[in-house]
């Protein structure tokens, strides 16, 4: 193997643990019942509805769903290694049905313990993003739809997520009325108290959703440097094999 196949390897392996932390992170925020992180909202909402699918292969089905929202957006700009976001959204996928398998087990009753799930899940997902750019690989589509739009309409990335956030929790809220009534998930509320404390089970959209749209970004920059330095110790070591 050559060192462009290996480098691309590596990269790609190292892309694959950061999915892997962001995927342990969404578990997390599903089972902490305070809401899960924005991008996860659509999700978690239809396999509430439809449980006959798990919250891995709705996490696939809407993701490849991004798809044709940058194919209209970017039309010949569009390049066929972005199909490699179809993988990425199945491992994911997969990852994320693994994590909450592996933590089943895990059963919060009280909210101190749930907000600390979901201030773990906040941080365990920023080292995996902080993971993912590191390795310059491949991207959720997510991600890579809000690259789209900045490059389309020429803004910059960050406000665009935020608006993108913005509009998919909204849309994840009126799936939730459709369905159940409810626009913060699944469980029959009859206070904001419900919500916020999480006394009733299927909490979509709560106050972990607020948390989890800007802990991650502001906690990357204490994952950031951690992130570097093991990859310098590890640059280092492969120079000594």
């Amino acid at each position: 193997m050559n060192a462009k196949a290996k480098d691309i390897c590596r990269r790609y392996g190292v892309a694959t643990i950061g999915l892997v932390f962001v995927a342990l992170g969404v578990a997390l925020s599903i089972i902490s019942n305070l809401g899960t992180a924005p991008l996860s909202c659509p999700a978690y909402v239809l396999n509430l509805r439809f449980t006959a699918l798990s919250v891995g292969t709705f996490t696939l089905l809407v993701n490849t769903s991004y798809l044709f929202i940058q194919l209209a957006l970017l039309r010949r700009d569009f390049k066929a290694k972005y199909l490699m976001q179809v993988v990425a959204s199945a491992v994911f996928g997969y990852m994320i049905d693994g994590c909450l398998w592996a933590l089943s087990w895990l059963h919060p009753e009280t909210f101190a313990a749930r907000l600390g799930l979901t201030l773990l899940a906040a941080l365990v997902t920023a080292f995996g993003v902080s993971v993912e750019v590191a390795a310059d690989a491949w991207m959720l589509s997510a991600e890579m739809t809000v690259n789209a739009f900045a490059k389309v309409l020429r803004k910059p990335f960050g406000p665009v997520k935020i608006v993108m956030d913005t509009l998919i929790v909204v849309l994840s809220a009126a799936l939730a009325w459709i369905f159940f009534a409810n626009p913060f998930g699944a469980g029959h509320v009859t206070g904001a108290a419900d919500v916020l404390l999480a006394r009733v089970p299927g909490i979509v959209i709560g106050l972990g959703t607020l948390l989890l749209a800007f802990l991650p970004g502001a906690l990357m920059r204490l994952t950031d440097p951690v992130v570097e330095r093991l990859r310098g110790r590890s640059g280092r070591a492969a120079r000594t094999r």
